[in-house]
């Protein structure tokens, strides 16, 4: 691929450009209530009645109700109940506690991936070489937010659809300003994979840094380009609709309804005294209370005004709709859709198109982790086979009884089952730990006995 203009490097993708306000969108509402408030009129419109003072007061009285952060932080926690299996070369055995270019363990890294890839349903990782890698160092893996890959280019090779090239913006300290940006230009140039960095500042023509270089893994330069891109559906380049949207929708509207609600009852819900009649300015009551004399014209009368009806309880019905239909949205993120009252075939058809949100997202995240991980031993001269990733799928606490556990040991104990379907079992139950091999738990066992 040759360079075009360098002005082609700020271009962004049109499906970035079409999703990028519905990620913000989603970011705000995960971040909570200060950040919702602070966008103002974009997510709560100023009715047209109401001057700045009066909105202001209006949008303070609101209050936002922050599911999507708990039930985002929920289905992440449900995966990491139990710790991933990771299985490495020897050469890679330090890509477990530090496996990005931050610094953080493969477990951080990949909790951050899930985050991304059931919120905003999209994410990057680049597995790459230190500038001044030692000859036994093992690669890392730079992670890329949604908004941080900016352009892609897939053509066909060979019959297949491959990625040549993809525009990457670096998160770096601005020591220019807000207006500088440094942008990572990976590509297929000649049949080899290719890296250029370009800096813009102030929305001026982007300038290559350096020369452009071709990465060397054993002497020889790479093919394709070692990038992956992550959905909870597939790793297709392609963008997909955000995960999160309906739930952030939802949850921005139930904070419309709260605003309207609460300045409903400010205005109604305390009750005003009234007074009938000829009343002078002189004779005008200035206070209200035990102790306080209120003297009426002749024929005159007093009372308190109170609000009646059903219009405040209409709105307060209209947010826990909202409640139960945001409930109703993070349950179904998490149950694959499958009853267990419903029929085999029945399931079976809701299945394809029921299959959650959790558990497609833990399946796509750990191919992604795999791919990686299978390059890595590749540049390090291990085997592929010696690479291996799995996360946790069980959701939810599956204690074992003391009856299942007597009927498990039971069946040992008769020849009924095997010493390792027992130990599976006593995992699944969580008696032992997910990590712990059943040679391992054989050595414990024999080592308290001696």
């Amino acid at each position: 691929m040759s360079t075009q203009d360098e002005n082609y490097i700020t271009s962004e993708n049109q499906s970035y450009t079409e999703r990028r306000q519905q990620w913000q969108k989603i970011r705000d509402v995960i971040e909570g209530e200060d950040q919702v408030k602070e966008q103002a009129t974009i997510y709560l419109p100023q009715p047209s009645a109401q001057n700045s003072n009066q909105y202001e007061a209006y949008k303070k009285r609101a209050s936002f109700y922050g599911v999507s952060e708990r039930t985002l932080r929920g289905m992440v926690g449900l995966i990491f109940r139990n710790e991933p299996q990771i299985t490495l070369p020897t050469r890679l055995d330090s890509m477990i506690e530090e496996a990005s270019n931050q610094g953080h363990s493969m477990v951080v890294l990949v909790q951050e991936m899930l985050q991304e890839v059931l919120s905003i349903g999209r994410y990057g990782l680049l597995l790459d070489y230190p500038a001044e890698a030692r000859i036994d160092q093992a690669p890392y893996i730079a992670a890329y937010t949604a908004e941080n890959i900016v352009d892609w280019t897939e053509e066909y090779t060979g019959g297949q659809r491959v990625l040549t090239r993809v525009l990457l913006r670096e998160d770096i300290d601005n020591p220019l300003g807000n207006d500088y940006e440094r942008f990572l230009e990976l590509l297929i140039n000649d049949g080899v994979y290719e890296v250029r960095r370009w800096i813009t500042e102030n929305g001026a023509t982007p300038i290559m840094e350096g020369e452009p270089v071709i990465p060397m893994v054993n002497g020889a330069p790479l093919y394709y380009i070692p990038f992956v891109f992550v959905s909870p559906y597939n790793l297709k380049a392609s963008v997909q609709k955000p995960p999160f949207l309906d739930l952030a929708n939802i949850n921005l509207a139930h904070y419309r309804n709260s605003a309207d609600y609460e300045h409903a009852l400010y205005l109604t819900a305390q009750p005003t005294p009234f007074i009938t009649g000829n009343v002078t300015e002189s004779d005008r009551p200035k206070a209200i209370g035990s102790g306080t004399i209120w003297i009426l014209p002749e024929g005159g009368s007093a009372g308190m005004l109170e609000f009646s009806g059903s219009g405040v309880q209409a709105q307060r019905d209209a947010m826990s709709d909202k409640e139960q239909r945001m409930a109703s949205l993070g349950a179904r993120m998490i149950n694959d859709g499958k009853s267990r009252n419903e029929a085999a075939d029945t399931a079976r058809m809701r299945g394809q198109g029921e299959t959650s949100l959790l558990s497609s997202s833990v399946m796509m995240c750990e191919q992604a982790i795999i791919r990686l991980l299978t390059w890595a031993a590749e540049w390090v001269g291990a085997s592929r086979d010696e690479v291996s990733f799995k996360l946790n799928r069980d959701w939810v606490e599956a204690k074992l009884t003391s009856q299942e556990l007597d009927a498990l040991v039971r069946s040992w104990q008769g020849g009924a089952i095997s010493r390792l379907t027992l130990h599976e079992n006593l995992q699944k139950g969580e008696l032992i730990p997910m990590q712990r091999t059943a040679e391992e738990e054989q050595e414990l066992v024999e080592a308290d006995n001696g």
